[in-house]
């Protein structure tokens, strides 16, 4: 039979590492929260400080959007690093899952694939990942364009992504207050207790009063499920000098957060520009009013220094290379502590040509 040759060919068989929510909840717990959010913020900055888009292809952001039986989308985040592994990260966002099934708005999973041979070498969880990486992207934007010293940061959105944003901030500025805001009462009636473990001076402000933060704070995080074309959800105004955003919840065509005049007289840094011009606060915007992108920032650092006294936005619409650093951290981590399981998911024939030959050469 052709092929036969390859019978008996003592092979190493593959598997595939499954790292699953309490794999994520037991490494969290191992390497401590403020750790944990501390090696993404590094590993992400690391990936900046050396990324060459002509050894990295990031494709389009693409996927489902539906309203039956709800409003929601199902997407897909791929992205290859030459010579390395594809990584794409799966996400489903639905605004409507926390008040209706008790279930987080954004789930997602993230896969990584080995370029020599197709195989699927991991598959985790990336509900909590998400969450992180965007969180330690703002902290990088913050720790390059944010005033130093002591800062007051507002929040507009108090769901999952503010607890990560108000984590990550904290560890590149010392927060001496946080003024906080959502125009559901009840999520904003906990929002001290899922950030306690910051131990910071947290006032919740009536939604009403969100207009005022721009001149109130010294960095604002704007994480909202805000309507398409239900936005801006600040009232532009004289802002503090040196005012830094994050502007988190943009991420489809015609939703925003920020007002235009807010942005044209800012210095504007996407994530990724091309995705951000699309579907984030960037979609306001003349190309010629969009500043270096974060990850030329970061390997521009000297540029972003002269920027803080400035009124500056951070637009983030969340970057698949992104995913990439998060899932690697999530293996290494893994690995080091023994974490996740290995299973023998795909069909590996002893014999390539017969697809019906085991493992053990049985017909």
């Amino acid at each position: 039979m052709a092929g036969s040759e390859h019978l008996g060919g003592g092979r190493t068989p593959l598997s595939t590492r499954i790292i699953g929510a309490s794999d994520m909840a037991r490494m969290v717990e191992i390497v401590g929260r403020d750790e944990f959010m501390d090696l993404m913020i590094e590993s992400l900055r690391d990936r900046f400080e050396r990324f060459d888009p002509a050894n990295v292809q990031v494709r389009a952001r693409d996927g489902f959007r539906y309203d039956k039986p709800d409003l929601g989308l199902i997407e897909w985040m791929p992205t290859h690093e030459i010579a390395g592994p594809v990584v794409v990260k799966m996400v489903g966002y639905h605004p409507t899952n926390p008040v209706q099934r008790d279930l987080p708005s954004v789930i997602a999973t993230s896969s990584m694939w080995d370029t020599e041979t197709g195989h699927l070498v991991a598959i985790a969880d990336a509900t909590l990942l998400t969450a992180v990486r965007t969180g330690a992207a703002s902290a990088i934007a913050t720790d390059l364009l944010a005033r130093r010293g002591p800062v007051t940061v507002g929040i507009v959105g108090l769901g999952a992504q503010a607890v990560t944003q108000l984590h990550a901030i904290s560890r590149v500025r010392t927060v001496e207050r946080v003024l906080a805001t959502d125009t559901n009462a009840e999520v904003a009636a906990t929002f001290a207790a899922r950030t306690r473990f910051l131990g910071l001076d947290i006032d919740v402000l009536d939604p009403a009063d969100a207009g005022s933060l721009v001149e109130r704070v010294d960095v604002l995080c704007t994480c909202t499920s805000v309507d398409i074309e239900a936005g801006p959800v600040v009232v532009d105004g004289p802002e503090r000098t040196g005012l830094h955003v994050n502007a988190v919840g943009a991420d489809c065509p015609g939703k925003v957060e920020l007002p235009a005049a807010l942005l044209r007289r800012a210095v504007v840094v996407p994530d990724i520009l091309e995705q951000c011009i699309v579907e984030g606060e960037c979609q306001q915007l003349d190309p010629h009013e969009i500043g270096l992108s974060l990850p030329e920032l970061v390997q521009q650092s000297a540029d972003a220094a002269a920027l803080r006294e400035r009124l500056t936005v951070f637009d983030s619409t969340g970057w698949a290379v992104e995913d990439d650093v998060a899932l690697r951290l999530a293996i290494e981590l893994a690995d080091t502590h023994g974490l996740g399981a290995e299973i023998q998911l795909e069909h590996l024939p002893v014999d390539p040509y017969d697809p019906y030959a085991s493992e053990q050469g049985n017909r």
